[in-house]
């Protein structure tokens, strides 16, 4: 299994906008895994918010990438390419037991 994780980190002044934004593509796909979190005390200026979900299989973050990230990403190279960026981490879950 993974985690699929994109950190969201915006410029207060537009962080309102992007964030409404996030929040419709993840509406028109309500079957997506994703889930929305707002980092606390994050070290970066502005304001940190991470799309997260769980996966079986490395193909399944591709899916969440073509239906969900793509376009956030577009929105952001359209509108806000100076004052906002994302970045992915995928981790692997290692049994511990």
């Amino acid at each position: 299994m993974f985690l699929y994780n994109v950190s969201l980190i915006i410029e207060d002044s537009i962080h309102l906008e992007l964030l409404d934004y996030t929040k419709k593509v993840l509406q028109q796909h309500p079957d997506s895994t994703l889930k929305l979190l707002k980092m606390l005390h994050s070290p970066h200026e502005g304001q940190t918010y991470c799309l997260q979900a769980v996966v079986n299989s490395e193909v399944d973050i591709e899916g969440l990438r073509e239906l969900v990230i793509r376009k956030i990403q577009e929105q952001i190279n359209a509108r806000h390419p100076e004052k906002a960026f994302l970045f992915e981490s995928i981790m692997q879950y290692i049994p511990h037991d």
